[in-house]
């Protein structure tokens, strides 16, 4: 029997989209998670020490003050750390501004460590501290709310400095890169219109075997696993932030079936689009 990297999934330990982590002058060696996937993102903010961590199979050595991103679906775990100190936090992908997901899942190529300039540090240090401040109340009337737009902002900061840092037009890409950058754009942009993998296959000019190859390639997931992604990040979305039932949620998404939809929902997510959002907006 083929051994399977394990997904982790934020919902099975977190009921309020995200989790934060205050860690000082941490020694380790190991991870005890091993090496696994999240199907949310992770930020890592380093304010000094040493760590090493695996990264799709590249060994990453953060030294310092540093920021670092995990995209959902990327082969992950930690080598060891020094005396490390700052903040870890893992966000559900429906609480990351879509301007910022672009950023992190199409432009940037290697998402490998940055440092941080004294400057950038007491900013970066001064916005994640109120974040987490804020999460330590989050089952507080209101806290909830503040501490995911805290949390926004925290991110938007991380996806600025990857932007100003990364010269893009210098970057060596190779064609599967294009394509699967090409495949994730197109995906952003008509999901609701287009659900067959052969269709995308089909919009690239490609065969779907090998759109398959690449997009599994690249991220660890098939062209079908992104676009239910996508669906049910929107669906979590709308969830969220209106009042729509989740029959009049499965037809915006572009379903004529809502049975078919809550189906896929409850299976992708594990647990049913009304369980969501009663525990999401509690």
């Amino acid at each position: 029997m083929k051994n399977i990297i394990p997904v982790h999934k934020l919902h099975e330990r977190s009921s309020t989209g995200m989790e934060m982590i205050y860690f000082e002058g941490a020694k380790e060696r190991a991870s005890l998670l091993g090496a696994h996937r999240d199907d949310h993102y992770i930020f890592i903010f380093q304010e000094k020490g040493e760590s090493s961590f695996m990264l799709d199979f590249k060994t990453l050595y953060i030294d310092g003050c540093a920021v670092l991103y995990v995209a959902p679906g990327q082969v992950h775990h930690n080598i060891g750390h020094m005396n490390a100190t700052g903040w870890f936090l893992a966000i559900d992908t429906l609480l990351v501004n879509e301007e910022y997901r672009t950023v992190f899942e199409q432009y940037i190529i290697v998402n490998e460590p940055l440092t941080l300039d004294d400057k950038n540090a007491v900013k970066f240090k001064q916005c994640v501290q109120l974040a987490y401040d804020r999460f330590l109340r989050i089952e507080e009337p209101l806290s909830r709310s503040i501490a995911h737009s805290l949390a926004q902002s925290y991110i938007g900061m991380i996806a600025e400095l990857y932007l100003s840092q990364t010269q893009f037009a210098q970057k060596q890409n190779t064609r599967p890169i294009q394509i699967n950058s090409q495949f994730r754009s197109l995906l952003m942009g008509s999901f609701k219109t287009t659900k067959s993998p052969a269709e995308f296959a089909e919009k690239l000019n490609i065969s779907l075997t090998y759109l398959n190859e690449v997009v599994k390639g690249h991220t660890g997931f098939p062209v079908s696993y992104w676009i239910h992604n996508e669906i049910v990040l929107e669906a979590k979305r709308l969830l969220y932030y209106t009042d729509l039932t989740v029959k009049e949620i499965s037809f915006e998404l572009g379903f004529s079936d809502h049975t078919y939809f809550s189906r896929l929902f409850t299976k992708f997510v594990g647990k049913s689009a009304g369980a969501f959002r009663a525990i999401y907006r509690a």
